[in-house]
């Protein structure tokens, strides 16, 4: 044990010392005897044979719950049997021992005794599994930013284990009487959701559930909202919709912060943010135009157009890179145009074609990055696409088994790869180290017999979330 170890326990024998003898104030915060006897015993299992020793001498209490719970699984052994069993060897020797063991052996050992439970259940044992587990890793900081909270190794493996079988648990969130085309952003602690004109923010609750009540309602665009975007470093929220209008709002306090009508000559189909804060907005439209605008913070939060870039078919999807500013652009795929333009943000020119080879009609309706030089991509094509720009073209796709559009994609930007297709709401998981998908969910409609496209989808570690055009279903893969 470390020397921080060993003063620690010192206080605390100390403390059970003043406690028996009346001169330590009561106070209304739990002390160590206040916890239940199975916690004390495992506490003093990971005690040295000195400290457990000293603590059961301390405390009178100590020394009976250790005989109720310890001593009588003990009795039957002889005392004068000469030979060393393997729960007298030390803690950090079982432990070593324990790392050759897998998942199911670790269980089972588990089971043996109270000190081998808590010993199997260190975090140190399930770690690299956990690295490698599907979904749940949270490996990567934008995974690991949506998740509620920050699991334990075990629990990575044990959601992990539901995400490669397709163990979880589907729910219908919310219904509507009118057929829209939503969109979804997730964060930590919100889900948001564009239905029609108005954008809600719903609170997340334990499980990934929503209350039942909003906190915001955002309204502006005069017709429907096409696009919306959650910027997680400055806190603003920007949509695009079809009336050719940008709004932007304070993503904390729903609070309007600028807006600008007839930003293209057609509607306003993708939107994305970049910069400090937020001072760069990107917007594309159906009229084959990528328009920069610089937000003049100074002057009332003015949109001011500082590039336009023609890409010589309608936008179907933005996506922009934080760190380099490089923003890949999906469009129509018609008319000789590549499906996946790069343009520098800096400059407004287009760096790089990719897909040039693809069939016509092959638009990327959903774009993201991975990294500083991989771009997910889905469309047309029937196809989920691995793009490295260092090379310029395509590394490896993932073909939907039963040739449907592909709308929409997320991704835990690790090993991890969900789909939205365009009919039945079906949603397919796929394991990225391998080009065949581990199953498929067909999501609930809001009414029988119906079949709807998955519009949007959003993920974090334990859920899916998916937008069909009537309602927003959820999967959840912690299900306890």
């Amino acid at each position: 044990m470390s020397a921080r170890d060993l003063m620690n326990i010192s206080a605390v024998l100390k403390r059970i010392e003043l406690a028996e003898r009346g001169q330590l104030e009561q106070k209304s915060k739990v002390e160590l005897l206040d916890l239940p006897d199975h916690i004390l015993v495992d506490i003093l299992f990971l005690c040295d044979q000195e400290s457990r020793d000293n603590a059961l001498m301390a405390s009178s209490l100590l020394r009976q719950i250790w005989d109720e719970n310890v001593t009588m699984e003990t009795e039957s052994k002889d005392c004068n049997d000469n030979y060393l069993t393997l729960d007298c060897l030390p803690v950090d020797v079982l432990v070593y021992i324990f790392k050759f063991l897998d998942l199911k052996s670790l269980g089972r050992i588990a089971q043996v005794s109270r000190q081998f439970r808590t010993l199997a259940y260190t975090e140190c044992l399930w770690i690299r599994t956990a690295t490698r587990s599907l979904a749940s890793n949270q490996l990567h900081p934008a995974s690991l930013r949506k998740s509620q909270a920050k699991m334990s190794a075990r629990d990575r493996v044990r959601v992990g284990l539901a995400w490669s079988k397709g163990e979880c648990a589907q729910n219908i969130l919310t219904v509507h009487n009118i057929k829209y085309m939503p969109r979804l952003q997730l964060q930590r602690d919100k889900l948001w959701v564009s239905w029609g004109k108005t954008i809600w923010c719903h609170p997340r609750v334990k499980n990934g559930g929503i209350r039942s009540t909003t906190t915001k309602m955002l309204r502006g665009p005069k017709d429907d909202v096409s696009s919306f975007v959650v910027n997680e470093g400055s806190g603003v929220l920007v949509c695009g919709a079809r009336d050719k209008s940008i709004f932007g709002w304070d993503a904390a306090t729903g609070d309007y912060l600028f807006s600008r009508r007839y930003c293209h000559s057609m509607e306003v189909s993708a939107v994305d943010t970049a910069g400090y804060g937020g001072s760069l907005v990107v917007s594309g439209s159906r009229d084959a135009t990528v328009a920069v605008w610089a937000r003049e913070m100074d002057k009332g939060n003015l949109l001011l157009l500082a590039n336009q870039v023609n890409v010589g078919d309608r936008v179907w999807s933005i996506g922009i890179c934080q760190d380099t500013g490089m923003t890949a652009v999906g469009t129509g795929a018609r008319f000789g145009t590549p499906p996946l333009r790069i343009l520098d943000l800096g400059t407004g020119e287009v760096i790089l074609d990719m897909g040039s080879n693809l069939k016509n009609g092959a638009g990327m309706l959903d774009t993201q990055f991975l990294n500083c030089n991989t771009i997910l991509s889905c469309g047309y094509d029937t196809c989920a696409r691995l793009w490295d720009t260092r090379i310029g073209r395509c590394v490896t796709y993932w073909v939907e088994p039963y040739d449907e559009t592909v709308y929409s994609l997320g991704t835990d930007r690790v090993n991890t790869l969900v789909t939205g297709t365009s009919m039945y709401g079906r949603v397919r998981v796929w394991d990225m180290r391998s080009t065949k998908s581990l199953y498929c969910k067909y999501s609930t409609p809001a009414r029988r017999g119906q079949s709807s496209p998955i519009y949007s989808l959003a993920m974090d570690s334990s859920n899916i979330y998916v937008a069909l055009d009537q309602s927003l279903n959820h999967y959840n893969f912690n299900n306890n």
